[in-house]
């Protein structure tokens, strides 16, 4: 999708202003910060827990600020990288295997294939779908083959493909330094879109109608790569979603589960967890607004590809980042999902209980 991609009704997507001011990642401390461009706003908002965490001097606080000011410069300029990587990609890059561009069902599990068949089929309901999956915990996690093996293994050669070739690579978020945007590689229109519309919404609009899962209309994608002497781990954190697809590609490795905990809770205090284990190829389901992360993985490579699906008739009433009304500023493609006017007029607001 092209700089200023439109959203329901042929409005633009857009982003919250708070992308430049929120959830800043301190990776030393482990913290998400706010920053307003004052430190001494810093100082009094998170000092008590920087210190906790080994900040003690001013030089080490003064490098704090030099961090998230650095981290706040990044994010101004990512649109502009962004398009210009994907431009680049677009020109020069020779996809491994150009067959997995356009999504086909023989990229598709049978199991999961056969859970859509019956999502849209008449009587689908809450309780009949839940015998079509693994539920996890009363947390509403739930999990499900997705990809079938073969494609994959076809898939990772292909990331890999990509990471060992020349082109310019942008890194999926501020919490994870080695993987891939897909939105960047071109895999946007033909295989993210449609697999958002036709095969996970209609498992989403039944599992998590009260979160927008019925009326997902826009999404990020990105692959992640953990191993020895890269990313090992994944501090706490919710997502920018109404709900995460979040699928293990392989390859072989140990430990690493995934654990998680509230919802909606602050990040930088993570209360009791449950674990969940990766189960290659397969799809864990949950609410953005659930508080996870990743323990260190202890051998091994492992791939995983994440959709934050997102409904702007949701995030137009309330950012999930900020959780305020959102400040709607330009963005390319889809955004961070929100739809409306920028700067200015109040988006307009829609009950989602009228849409269950």
């Amino acid at each position: 999708m092209e700089p200023g991609g439109m959203g329901p009704g042929g409005g633009r997507f857009l982003a919250c202003a708070c992308f430049f001011t929120d959830n800043l990642f301190v990776p030393r401390y482990g913290l998400h910060l706010r920053y307003c461009g004052d430190p001494e706003q810093l100082r009094r908002d998170y000092g008590p827990a920087l210190r906790e965490r080994g900040c003690r001097t001013e030089k080490e606080f003064e490098a704090v600020v030099q961090e998230v000011e650095k981290e706040v410069r990044r994010r101004k300029e990512l649109p502009r990288q962004s398009r210009e990587r994907k431009q680049v990609i677009s020109q020069k890059y020779t996809p491994k295997h150009p067959h997995l561009y356009t999504l086909q069902d023989s990229f598709l599990a049978p199991e999961f294939l056969e859970t859509v068949k019956y999502c849209t089929s008449k009587d689908a309901n809450l309780q009949g779908l839940l015998r079509h999956l693994e539920s996890i915990s009363d947390k509403r996690i739930y999990r499900l083959p997705v990809f079938s093996d073969g494609f994959c293994q076809a898939f990772i050669e292909e990331l890999e493909n990509f990471e060992q070739s020349e082109m310019p690579k942008g890194r999926p978020n501020s919490m994870n330094n080695y993987g891939v945007l897909l939105n960047e590689l071109g895999l946007d229109d033909a295989f993210l879109t449609p697999l958002r519309e036709r095969y996970l919404q209609p498992i989403t609009a039944l599992l998590y109608p009260d979160c927008g899962g019925g009326c997902l209309d826009s999404h990020k994608a990105f692959v992640v790569k953990y191993a020895l002497h890269e990313d090992l781990d994944l501090s706490s954190h919710y997502d920018n979603a109404e709900v995460t697809v979040n699928v293990s590609l392989g390859k072989e490795f140990q430990e690493g589960n995934l654990y998680f905990a509230g919802f909606q809770q602050d990040p930088n205090s993570v209360p009791k967890y449950i674990e969940v284990e990766h189960v290659p190829h397969h799809g864990l389901f949950h609410r953005g607004g659930q508080i996870h992360g990743a323990l260190p993985i202890a051998s091994g490579e492992r791939w995983n590809l994440i959709v934050w699906m997102r409904s702007s008739l949701v995030r137009n009433r309330l950012c999930p980042m900020c959780n305020r009304v959102p400040e709607l500023v330009e963005a390319e493609g889809f955004g961070d999902g929100f739809t409306g006017s920028p700067r200015g007029k109040q988006p307009d607001t829609v009950d989602v209980c009228s849409l269950t």
